[in-house]
């Protein structure tokens, strides 16, 4: 995916399309999802980058026609980022075998911190979601 600071010229095209006075949340999130498109090639070659940012555009309309106006959290996708690894190794750890872990992964005791905290993190995360939407 190209990042901001490359795209330059790239995002010329999508601020042609923006209102100058859009929130400032609606144009980064206009700006990213514009920035995962062009990074498709194919998509690139057979839409074309002025189409994608007329997406971009769109997608952002409905973004905020369908969200817009509520305080909401919006998750990270944590979970979804792990490794089957890592999911694992979150999944087996219990506090007193980190080392056992670390040897049988081949990383070290720190890593397995690291990886715990994470998946700690992605639980917790499906667990406030379910109960966000009870």
């Amino acid at each position: 995916m190209p990042e901001l600071f490359d795209a330059g010229d790239d995002l010329k095209l999508l601020e042609e399309q923006l209102p100058d006075d859009l929130n400032p949340t609606l144009r980064e999130i206009a700006m990213a999802v514009y920035l995962e498109l062009i990074g498709d090639e194919e998509l690139v070659t057979t839409i074309g980058k002025p189409r994608l940012a007329e997406l971009a555009v769109a997608i952002t309309d409905r973004v905020a026609n369908d969200v817009g106006g509520a305080t909401f959290y919006m998750p990270k996708g944590i979970g979804r980022k792990l490794s089957a690894r890592d999911q694992l190794i979150g999944s087996r750890y219990n506090g007193r075998n980190k080392r056992e872990l670390a040897r049988e992964f081949s990383v070290s005791d720190m890593r397995i911190d690291q990886i715990y905290k994470k998946w700690r993190a992605a639980e917790v995360a499906k667990r406030q979601l379910k109960l966000y939407l009870d």
